[in-house]
């Protein structure tokens, strides 16, 4: 434990550096001419909506959506594709909210399914599979749908430039019915499942095409919110998140704000093009931030999703002047640029104990987050470069709100989890495996004129005061001097430059000690750089 506790500290006073700088029932569908039979097999493929990177992809041998033992899975890697370790006779399913896709940088809340020998898992494959449909009903609501003429089995909308903005604005409305019920606490895989189902009923039923009017547009989208969020509604404990009365709130103002973007898709030349409208929030933070059961906050929510103009902004929170501000405990606040710190920070004759405040003041557009606040997980990886060692840290819910004046603040949930992992040059090995720390505490962080940061000192001051038998090791961790390559991943949040420019992504995987297992793993933009003491 004493070993542990020196690890905390350790890593939580690195973190203050860098931290700174399918539920439902549903039809199956009719096998016909054209759909994969049972005998179909896939050894790989592809699980796109955009590409989806990290995600756990398994074939599912008894078809109930679960992973279990004796099931062959794969994790997609940076071109969202997997490969199994032997041919698969079954449906091929994802496990929902792993991974991350590379528009939005969110983890798809939905459970992806294709039929047995599918080369591609997507949205589509995941209608084909759940609607009930047969195969000819099923074209024609594709081709209502803007999608007329492809096979949902090997249709990979990244790579087919006619159809990638119709595929992405479609796959925009399942996403954000999902992200509206996560926000709320519900079931946000039993929303994406009827949210499917619902849309390809509504395009069977329909005259017209999906596109062919923003009134089409708007009856699509609204009755894929109706049956999304209806399914959506309900808790852990299978009570009802919301009443019949924001219920009906809820989806006026989904179908408002994602029919906006959705057209704003559709209407781009590429997928490039469209990134700022996939990776908005907008429509669902409208809908997180309104009072559902106040008529005069709702009327004000419709107003809001009802502005095309405001929700066709980028959305995003990004990084004022590019600047790190390191504070000396005596001397001169110095500022460091983010290309600077990539290229190699440089801070002689100081350690972590001589340091007071590092800061970097975070910036958030009207609608990048919601009022409330957007929870994300925060991970550090540091890595001596010349001895080999290894320090990583995870933490999950990480509450960021967007101030009055647009500036961002931090705090950490009373019931957030701390994953810890450390290995020395001589490879010894400690960390706190798949049983997490609990109750960190907001104290870790602090919010200034200056922006987002920590006080070191005090964050020191309260471990050597915790931990008084190990005073001498947490001296020694705050003195240490070096070449250390340091990673910070955020995850579901579109974090960029002052200038709008995306930041890079990663991840970092916090090891099990002794083992190759990973406690945890958090995918999305990631700030990397060198520091040296």
């Amino acid at each position: 434990m004493p070993q542990l506790r020196l690890l905390s500290a350790s890593i939580v006073l690195a973190l203050g550096l860098s931290a700174c700088g399918g539920g439902g029932d549903s039809p199956t569908a009719t096998p016909d001419a054209g759909t994969p039979s049972a005998s179909a097999s896939a050894l790989n493929g592809v699980l796109v909506d955009d590409l989806i990177v990290g995600a756990t992809i398994f074939c599912d041998g008894n078809d109930n959506g679960v992973l279990d033992a004796g099931e062959s899975s794969a994790t997609t890697d940076a071109d969202g594709k997997y490969v199994f370790d032997k041919a698969c006779f079954a449906p091929i399913v994802s496990t929902a909210g792993t991974g991350y896709d590379k528009s939005t940088l969110k983890a798809p809340k939905g459970q992806y399914r294709a039929l047995a020998g599918s080369a591609v898992v997507s949205p589509f494959t995941t209608m084909r599979a759940v609607s009930g449909l047969t195969d000819a009903e099923f074209k024609a609501v594709l081709a209502k749908l803007g999608l007329g003429g492809i096979d949902v089995a090997t249709f990979d909308p990244t790579k087919d430039v006619a159809r990638a903005t119709t595929a992405a604005a479609l796959a925009k409305i399942l996403n954000d019915i999902s992200e509206i019920v996560t926000a709320a606490g519900g079931d946000s895989a039993a929303a994406f499942k009827a949210a499917t189902i619902a849309m390809a009923r509504h395009a069977k039923s329909s005259t017209g095409n999906a596109f062919g009017s923003d009134t089409d547009l708007n009856d699509l989208v609204s009755a894929a919110a109706e049956a999304g969020l209806t399914a959506g509604n309900k808790n852990s404990a299978g009570g009802a998140i919301w009443s019949a009365k924001a219920l009906a709130n809820a989806r006026s103002l989904a179908t408002a704000g994602i029919t906006t973007l959705a057209g704003n898709i559709k209407r781009r030349t590429s997928l490039a093009d469209a990134l700022d409208d996939l990776s908005s929030g907008a429509a669902v933070n409208v809908v997180d931030d309104t009072d559902l059961e106040d008529d005069t906050k709702v009327a004000e929510g419709r107003g809001r999703a009802g502005d095309a103009v405001e929700l066709g902004k980028a959305q995003y929170v990004s990084v004022s002047g590019d600047v790190v501000t390191v504070a000396p405990l005596s001397g001169t606040a110095t500022d460091y640029t983010l290309s600077q710190f990539a290229a190699g920070m440089s801070l002689p004759g100081q350690t972590l104990s001589t340091l007071s405040h590092v800061t970097l003041p975070l910036k958030a557009t009207t609608l990048a987050l919601p009022r409330q606040g957007a929870v994300v997980a925060l991970a550090l990886e540091i890595e001596n470069k010349t001895t080999g060692g290894l320090m990583q840290g995870a933490i999950d819910k990480v509450v960021l709100k967007r101030n009055t004046d647009g500036s961002v603040s931090a705090t950490i949930r009373s019931d957030s989890k701390v994953h810890l992992y450390l290995k020395t040059a001589s490879d010894v090995q400690i960390g706190t495996g798949a049983t997490p720390l609990e109750g960190v505490g907001t104290p870790l962080l602090t919010n200034g004129t200056d922006g987002l940061g920590i006080d070191l000192q005090k964050l020191a001051n309260g471990m050597r005061k915790q931990f008084p038998d190990n005073v001498s090791l947490i001296n020694k961790v705050l003195t240490e001097q070096g070449n250390f390559a340091v990673k910070v991943v955020v995850n579901e949040m579109d974090f960029r430059h002052a200038d709008g420019t995306r930041l890079g992504v990663g991840k970092v995987a916090v090891k099990v000690p002794g083992s190759d297992a990973v406690a945890r793993k958090v995918s999305g933009i990631a700030v990397s750089g060198l520091v040296t003491f």
